[in-house]
C-alpha cells in the first residue's frame, strides 16, 4: 500500500513538473531571484509540485543553499522531468542565459511528453482489449453453438481427435494471450 501510494505520489509530481517549470519561468521574468522564485512558485502551485516547491523555499529561507535545496528536490522527485528542471536551473547558474525562456520551452516538451504517453497507455489498453475480445470468440462461440444444438460441447470432447484440437487451440489461446500481456507490459513500462 505505501508503495502504491508513493508512486501516485510521484506520478502527480512528475505531472507537475510542467506547471511548476512554467510558475518558475513566470517568476525569473518578473526579476525574482532563484530563490525567491522557488517559494513563489510553490505558493502558486496546488498539488504535490506545489508542496515539494514549499518544501525546497523552506529549506531555502532556512540557510540551505540553493544546489543543496534543489538537488534534494530532484532526489525526492525521482522524475526525468524533475531531474531536467533542475538540470535547467543548474546549468543557467554556470552558463548563465535566458532561463525562463529555457523553462517555457521546457515545460512545452515535458507537456508534449505526457501527450504522447497517454496516447500510448491507450494504444497498449486498446491492444489489451482486443487480445481478450479474440481470445474469448471461440469460447462464445462454443457456447452459443451449445445452445443450439444441446450436446454439441460433449460431442466434441468425446471424440478423441477433436479433443486434442480442442486443447490444441485453448494452449495456443493461452498462450497468445500471455505473449500479448509480456509485450503489453513491456511496452508500459519504459
Amino acid at each position: 500500500i505505501v508503495r502504491r501510494r508513493r508512486r501516485g505520489y510521484r506520478a502527480r509530481l512528475a505531472a507537475g513538473a510542467a506547471p511548476a517549470a512554467r510558475a518558475l519561468a513566470a517568476a525569473l521574468a518578473a526579476g525574482r531571484s532563484v530563490r525567491v522564485a522557488v517559494a513563489e512558485a510553490g505558493g502558486s502551485l496546488a498539488g504535490p509540485a506545489g508542496h515539494e516547491l514549499r518544501v525546497t523555499a523552506a529549506a531555502l529561507e532556512a540557510g540551505e543553499p540553493t544546489e543543496p535545496a534543489l538537488d534534494g528536490l530532484r532526489r525526492r522527485a525521482g522524475s526525468r522531468a524533475w531531474d531536467a528542471l533542475i538540470a535547467a536551473v543548474g546549468l543557467h547558474r554556470e552558463a548563465g542565459g535566458d532561463l525562463p525562456g529555457l523553462l517555457r520551452e521546457l515545460a512545452a516538451a515535458l507537456e508534449a511528453t505526457r501527450r504522447g504517453e497517454a496516447d500510448a497507455r491507450a494504444m497498449i489498453a486498446q491492444s489489451r482489449f482486443t487480445a481478450q475480445l479474440v481470445a474469448g470468440l471461440p469460447v462464445g462461440a462454443l457456447v452459443l453453438a451449445e445452445l443450439a444444438d444441446p450436446g454439441f460441447a460433449a460431442g466434441l470432447v468425446g471424440n478423441p481427435l477433436s479433443a486434442v484440437l480442442v486443447a490444441t487451440a485453448a494452449g495456443l489461446q493461452l498462450t497468445a494471450l500471455l505473449v500479448v500481456g509480456l509485450l503489453v507490459s513491456r511496452l508500459g513500462d519504459p
